[in-house]
């Protein structure tokens, strides 16, 4: 007689997993809007790229002032200084050579306020963007001190991680 085959024993089963079910994959959260980046930079922008103008602008008279012979203390005179001991010092500090080199130096300052304040009013170029707003905290490199709280403004939006992180 023909046996018929035994059928194989049923897998064993599985306790079910103490794990919960994998969910699909989330899209990360969106990021924050560039228009709203875009927003937050313009305005520490705007008032770096006037200030670094009006620094080129009052450079460039003081340079000309200068090699014109009608600066401040034009020809060293001492006249101003008759009767303060000390003071001997200051008219070759106010004009003449010390002075042009100055500027000339105050003006490559400017003009780098300038094109990083304009990078950055596009987000681009953050790193050139950080540069202008130190820059821009150095009184030497802008109308006296007036650059300083427009320089701060700046580092404190180019530091905020969304603005840093639109930067492209």
């Amino acid at each position: 007689m023909m046996s018929t085959p035994t059928p194989p024993p049923p897998p064993p089963v599985e306790p079910p997993s103490m794990q919960p079910p994998m969910q699909p994959p989330m899209a990360p959260p969106p990021g924050p809007n560039r228009a709203d980046m875009l927003s937050k930079v313009k305005g520490p922008a705007l008032a770096m790229m006037i200030i670094a103008g009006i620094t080129f602008v009052l450079e460039i008279l003081s340079i000309l002032a200068n090699l014109l012979g009608i600066s401040i203390f034009a020809a060293g005179d001492m006249s101003q200084f008759e009767g303060m001991e000390g003071m001997e010092w200051l008219a070759p500090l106010m004009s003449g050579t010390f002075t042009i080199v100055m500027g000339v130096f105050t003006l490559i300052g400017a003009a780098l306020i300038f094109y990083g304040a304009m990078k950055m009013k596009d987000l681009r170029g953050y790193g050139l963007a950080m540069t202008a707003a130190i820059l821009c905290l150095i009184p030497c490199f802008s109308i006296c001190c007036i650059g300083i709280p427009f320089g701060i403004w700046a580092l404190v939006v180019l530091l905020n991680q969304d603005v840093k992180n639109a930067f492209g």
